[in-house]
């Protein structure tokens, strides 16, 4: 993501994904890449730690804390979440098939 590759991002997300911001709203794959493709907005830097796996039969949740600088046309915002990913294996290949993202409080 941070790179730009929406070719790659497009191959690892599957069609019926689902992309739930830490701001509540909620994106398909098709509104997700679209919006990266316009510049709505980009990842700058993004950092995950604290990683967590759960096996799910044939899929996998992955909870990590992710910070993130996301460039807006208006200027840049920090993001600090906790996220959930869960990616599922289809017979060609494993794909991401849900994010959730919650924002976390700023540490004083």
């Amino acid at each position: 993501m941070v790179a730009g590759d929406l070719d790659t991002l497009d191959a690892l997300i599957a069609d019926t994904a689902l992309y739930i911001h830490s701001t509540g709203e909620v994106d398909t794959k098709t509104d997700y890449l679209a919006k990266l493709t316009s510049g709505q907005f980009r990842f700058a830097t993004a950092t995950a730690q604290d990683h967590r796996v759960t096996e799910l039969g044939s899929a996998v949740a992955l909870t990590y804390r992710i910070q993130a600088e996301v460039v807006f046309p208006a200027g840049s915002r920090q993001i600090s979440a906790r996220a959930t990913a869960v990616w599922r294996q289809f017979d060609d290949g494993i794909r991401l098939t849900l994010f959730h993202s919650t924002a976390l409080q700023p540490e004083e």
